[in-house]
């Protein structure tokens, strides 16, 4: 599902750039950064604007995305690796913070994933992430899954509410298991501005994910058929034109004995 880097920064990269300056000031970061399923940069590009950093390190299974990353790098003290956030290819002890941004909910062993990132940060080290609220507080997804659902019931499954990790309780809860103290959560509110509803529909059908899989398997008649139906349910009988949703996501952090 996350694999092409383009079609991933039509929309989930952009909506990660909006996301990433909120995130990096509730964590808090500075020294030696680690970020976890950096995918194609957003992140790791955001936080290395605070110059109390020395060093960050983004890390990814997607080979794709991490040679995208490294072709938009130009700061020397960013560097970009393949690797397993279960099994993750550094020492004890050896970053200030680890962060990780809209990736936990899809790493298979996650509480593996998250006594990693503890493991290779230093004790009184931050370690961080934030996924996006599972309980229809992403509009960006929620307009067009209401709108495959009235339409195809078993669009139902595919929707991220299943995904784990999505609200604010599951994160804390996974924090706490891995040990970590001094946990804290908090709310993390973005606008998605849209140009068009082509602005809206294009990066969708397009894109990387549980609604880009989703989508790419419907026949193009179908695919026709929700088109309208979410264009009704945005304009009714307005023109089409801008229009702003909002997107919820959740952070957690928690500090490492």
């Amino acid at each position: 599902m996350f694999e092409v880097a383009n079609a991933y920064e039509q929309r989930m990269g952009t909506w990660s750039k909006l996301l990433a300056p909120l995130f990096v000031e509730f964590v808090g970061v500075q020294d030696e950064v680690l970020d976890v399923g950096c995918g194609t940069g957003s992140l790791t590009f955001t936080a290395a604007e605070n110059q109390r950093i020395t060093k960050i390190v983004g890390l990814d299974s997607s080979t794709g995305f991490i040679e995208y990353a490294r072709s938009r790098n130009l700061d020397p003290r960013v560097t970009f690796e393949v690797g397993n956030a279960q099994s993750l290819p550094f020492p004890d002890d050896c970053f200030d913070r680890c962060l990780s941004s809209l990736v936990i909910s899809f790493i298979p062993d996650a509480p593996q994933a998250v006594r990693e990132m503890k493991r290779v940060t230093k004790p009184g080290g931050v370690v961080a992430t934030c996924m996006w609220d599972n309980g229809g507080g992403m509009e960006g997804f929620q307009v067009i899954w209401d709108a495959a659902i009235a339409l195809d019931r078993g669009a139902e499954r595919f929707r991220e509410k299943h995904l784990p990790l999505g609200s604010s309780d599951e994160l804390s809860s996974l924090w706490s298991s891995a040990g970590l103290r001094n946990i804290e959560t908090r709310e993390l509110v973005i606008p998605l501005e849209f140009a068009s509803f082509d602005d809206l529909w294009g990066p969708s059908v397009d894109g990387q994910g549980p609604m880009g899989a989703y989508l790419a398997g419907l026949s193009e008649n179908n695919r026709g058929t929700l088109n309208e139906r979410l264009r009704q349910n945005l304009f009714g009988s307005r023109p089409n034109g801008p229009f702003t949703l909002t997107a919820k996501a959740w952070a957690v952090r928690g500090v490492v004995p």
